[in-house]
């Protein structure tokens, strides 16, 4: 167990704490005036906790077992908790994630992973399918035809692959687009970021928001082959190319909705990055020179982006981010930050257990790392512990003896076909209302 994680732990329970005992700082965090004024059983530090432990069962059976471990003898109601979470503003735990990676980077110092010395950040967006109710509808959106129906949400996530940490997270109504929401996060983008995106995001308008701040943010971005320029530059056999690119109309209406003067002989230098893959030949847009970056580093510089298809997997087949625990967008909402949270609280820790597990590695047919499943069963077990215990170390170590015992093989180079089983709603199921288990 490292330091460093205790600190980090020690920090989002002084953070809550603090908060929980000012009532100017909870007022902050209340959407009712009159909100976590009196110390009921269900108070704020307690709602703050049960949203995060994320409730993926019957909510009473996740509000008793949530009371008896924090000893309290008596319990409160499921009318109860669903009349209490209607105060707590969900912004409450993206202050909370961004103080657990404040910290990280804090605390870290030179440990924290970088590639030549940049952070490297991964942005992509997910849909999020939701409960078909009239309340959900009417705030996310959805799509129909004539076969089916569905209510989905737009959740767009920054995530540093290297240190496995999401750094930020927007959930928004399903008809957002990615761009728009993209286009948001730009101004986010801290100097030492370089960040990777897919040829969805592949426009002048997204290339000029990174290149025209104060100092320009590096990027990685696979073009569109499709694209004149693109389909130029490969037709051509270069390996690499420095070309100047030209806006098109509607980058210059969003240009000058960010504020920039733009018009058709606005050029943009960037430079072409040729991939050559067994079926294929991508293309890479970048900021990053010849004189420092060789064409070769490339290819695996942009698999890397595959980590942030990872993440948002594990929170939604091992988290169950889908499985909300209220049907209205306020509980979405709290749901789905709670989730980012734990997502990143998981990180943190196993991060720690897996470094133990390669300094310790042994000859072996296969490298092991930590089992994704189960050390989230674990943390689960002891979150609200490691939160009011006097002793969070003695807890913190114990999960760490447990991620370094029980391992996985790392198996490189398999593949798996990506399969939607519904076309319609893009999506592996459709949620209903009562399926949460009992036990």
């Amino acid at each position: 167990m490292s330091q460093t994680n205790l600190r980090i732990i020690e920090e989002l329970r002084l953070f809550i704490t603090i908060v929980s005992q000012d009532r100017n700082l909870v007022s902050l965090f209340s959407l009712s005036p009159n909100g976590f004024t009196r110390r009921r059983k269900l108070c704020f530090d307690r709602l703050v906790l049960l949203i995060a432990k994320l409730c993926k069962k019957t909510l009473s059976v996740e509000i008793e077992r949530f009371f008896s471990e924090l000893g309290h003898e008596g319990l409160c109601s499921v009318s109860a908790f669903c009349q209490q979470r209607k105060k707590l503003n969900p912004i409450l735990y993206r202050i909370w994630n961004q103080l657990l990676c404040d910290c990280f980077y804090a605390f870290r110092g030179e440990n924290v992973q970088r590639w030549e010395g940049f952070r490297l950040i991964a942005v992509d967006g997910s849909n999020a399918s939701l409960v078909n109710t009239p309340a959900l509808l009417a705030h996310f959106g959805g799509q129909s035809n004539q076969q089916s129906f569905f209510v989905q949400a737009k959740a767009m996530y920054m995530y540093d692959v290297l240190n496995g940490l999401v750094i930020n997270a927007i959930l928004a109504p399903y008809r957002t687009g990615e761009l728009t929401l993209a286009y948001g996060l730009t101004d986010g983008i801290e100097q030492d970021m370089l960040t990777i995106w897919d040829r969805n995001f592949c426009n002048y308008r997204m290339m000029a928001l990174l290149m025209w701040q104060e100092q320009e943010r590096k990027f990685v971005i696979r073009a569109r082959e499709s694209q004149k320029p693109y389909r130029s530059f490969i037709a051509s056999g270069k390996g690499s190319e420095v070309v100047t690119l030209r806006p098109s109309t509607s980058a210059i209406a969003g240009l000058r909705k960010n504020g920039f003067i733009v018009n058709k002989d606005t050029m943009l230098k960037v430079r072409l990055v040729r991939v050559d893959l067994p079926e294929t030949v991508e293309v890479i847009v970048t900021n990053l020179w010849e004189d420092e970056h060789p064409e070769q580093e490339f290819k695996a510089l942009y698999f890397k982006r595959w980590g942030v298809e990872t993440n948002i997997s594990h929170q939604k087949n091992i988290l169950q981010l889908e499985s909300f625990s209220g049907l209205s967008p306020l509980a979405v909402e709290q749901d789905f930050y709670a989730t980012v949270f734990m997502s990143n609280l998981q990180a943190l820790i196993t991060g720690d257990a897996q470094e133990t597990i390669d300094s310790s590695q042994r000859k072996g047919k296969y490298r092991m790392k930590v089992n994704g499943n189960k050390s989230h069963g674990k943390l689960r077990e002891n979150f609200v512990k490691l939160f009011i215990d006097n002793q969070p170390e003695e807890i913190l170590s114990k999960l760490h003896s447990y991620f370094i015992r029980d391992t996985l093989p790392i198996r490189p180079g398999r593949t798996f076909p990506r399969i939607v089983k519904n076309k319609q709603s893009k999506s592996k199921h459709k949620t209903f209302m009562n399926y949460k288990p009992a036990f």
